[in-house]
């Protein structure tokens, strides 16, 4: 876990030692290093499929607005409250 707090500015990667696999109703995920799974319903799973190396939040939004029917506001908080929540589960790294 990190205590790190990501921004719209913050630039972010999926962490390599996560595996993960879309399912039915979203997408699962494995951390290789602690052996915990998590699971994310389908938007969680178009967020993780989004996060390409070296996007900062505010890219991944652009994309997500232009996913889905959600303004701007809604969608940074929306998404500054999840990508920390990854990146608190060290799901994610910053940098």
């Amino acid at each position: 876990m990190t205590d790190m707090q990501l921004t719209l500015n913050s630039t972010i990667s999926r962490n390599d030692d996560v595996l993960f696999s879309e399912v039915a109703d979203g997408m699962s995920l494995m951390d290789i290093d602690s052996g915990q799974y998590f699971h994310y319903d389908q938007t969680g799973a178009e967020i993780w499929k989004a996060i390409d190396d070296g996007i900062t939040v505010k890219q991944l939004c652009t994309t997500l607005t232009d996913t889905f029917e959600v303004d701007a506001e809604t969608c940074q908080n929306d998404t500054l409250v999840f990508v920390n929540e990854l990146a608190g589960l060290g799901l994610l790294k910053a940098g």
